[in-house]
């Protein structure tokens, strides 16, 4: 990924709210809040994406992982859920999530401003 377009992602993702992933032997943790409630995401780092992340509703999290190549800027986007504490999953984001999981919803819309900014600046694959 260029210098260029590696801090133009990074401005769009801090202008939208996002702290860039930080990485120990593979494993990032990061921790939510929600009233009096918090919550532990365990996300796993991969190779040449930088990866970024964002509460949402709920003290749930967004993350998008991103790359550049030389097709251009692609990415992946989720919602990390640990259940009973050992079984990770990956939701993925969804226009029409109904209550229970409306951070899904939130992640789409992002996922949609992301995609229209990469094709603005001709950075979409």
């Amino acid at each position: 990924m260029s210098d260029t377009v590696k801090a133009d992602l990074a401005d769009w993702f801090t202008r939208q709210g996002f702290t860039a992933a930080k990485f120990t032997n593979g494993i990032g943790r990061v921790f939510t809040t929600s009233d009096e409630h918090s919550f532990s995401f365990k996300l796993r780092e991969r190779p040449g994406y930088a990866t970024w992340h964002k509460q949402a509703t709920g003290g749930s999290l967004i993350v998008v992982e991103v790359m550049a190549d030389e097709f251009g800027v692609k990415f992946e986007g989720y919602c990390p859920l640990l259940l009973f504490g050992i079984w990770e999953r990956k939701l993925s984001f969804k226009p029409d999530a109904g209550w229970p999981t409306r951070y899904r919803a939130e992640g789409w819309c992002i996922a949609q401003a992301l995609q229209a900014m990469l094709q603005e600046h001709g950075l979409a694959p």
